[in-house]
């Protein structure tokens, strides 16, 4: 009987274990890190740190926790090695031959244009983060027009000023998203509402590479993007409670999945064929994010 309250004592830690509370820091100059990108590896559990660096993570068992955002390299640690502080070493990222020399802009050019009123279908966010990334190619008719300028993305929000960050990629040589163009968060705000959002990359003097580009959507997965609905369950007709983070994103059915890409459980692949209840526009096609990319000189 004597070992009951040490039985007892191991089984409340084990269960405690579950619960991560830690903040992320820059290694170099402790900064803390706004909007890590933050997965439990192979499973479909994550979060991302708020403003302030802070993340709070449940997991049932020890598993490892990959740490993601831009401008620093990629992290893989055990759970139970997870301290009260994380650090993330800042990359060396080689972004010059991205650059270009601003300079009058007489020329301009849209690609991937989509029309929002045609648009009913969305990627949405629920308890994890995820990315999806489109596929913009390099053609020759963009020589005289590579200067990234603008992004327009539809987006459906429940909440006003719904946070989304834009990473940019480059490709790799498998085809997919491999590293940063830029190397820094780019922070786009969902008005409520569908709408078309715009994000101005004019400042950031980025030209489309001649292999093209990945722009991809970050969803947050921050108090102020959490929205809570009630909705009644067709079979049961019970009220079930649903939990999701803004905004939605807007995308076109096209034929193959070859330009649309998902970042889920630490690592990229293409989007699945659409099936089941979708309209009959979507349905056996795939999801392709609806942006529109204005090129300039």
């Amino acid at each position: 009987m004597k070992t009951l309250p040490l039985i007892i004592f191991l089984l409340m830690a084990h269960l405690g274990f579950g619960q991560l509370k830690s903040l992320v820091i820059n290694s170099e100059t402790k900064e803390k890190i706004p909007f890590v990108n933050i997965w439990v590896e192979n499973e479909n559990i994550g979060t991302t740190s708020n403003q302030q660096g802070i993340f709070e993570l449940a997991i049932k068992t020890p598993q490892i926790i990959i740490f993601s955002a831009i401008g620093y390299e990629t992290k893989r640690i055990p759970s139970d090695s997870i301290t009260d502080v994380v650090a993330l070493s800042p990359s060396a990222i080689q972004l010059d031959e991205f650059l270009i020399i601003a300079h009058k802009k007489d020329l301009t050019r849209s690609i991937g244009d989509f029309k929002k009123s045609s648009i009913n279908h969305y990627f949405v966010c629920g308890s994890s983060p995820w990315i999806a990334a489109r596929y913009f190619p390099y053609e020759e008719k963009y020589n005289q027009t590579r200067k990234l300028e603008e992004i327009k993305i539809l987006t459906r929000s429940s909440i006003n000023d719904a946070k989304f960050n834009v990473r940019l990629y480059s490709v790799n040589e498998a085809g997919e998203p491999g590293q940063y163009i830029h190397d820094q968060n780019i922070i786009g705000t969902a008005s409520k509402g569908k709408k078309v959002t715009k994000i101005d990359l004019s400042n950031l003097n980025i030209e489309l590479p001649k292999e093209g580009l990945f722009i991809a959507i970050e969803w947050l997965i921050i108090d102020d993007n959490r929205y809570e609905s009630t909705y009644t369950d067709q079979k049961s007709k019970k009220k079930i409670k649903s939990v999701s983070y803004e905004p939605a994103i807007g995308t076109l059915p096209v034929e193959t999945a070859e330009n649309s890409w998902l970042y889920i459980q630490g690592r990229w692949k293409n989007v699945s064929q659409i099936t089941g209840l979708s309209s009959d526009s979507y349905r056996n096609k795939y999801n392709l994010l609806a942006i529109e990319l204005t090129l300039t000189n």
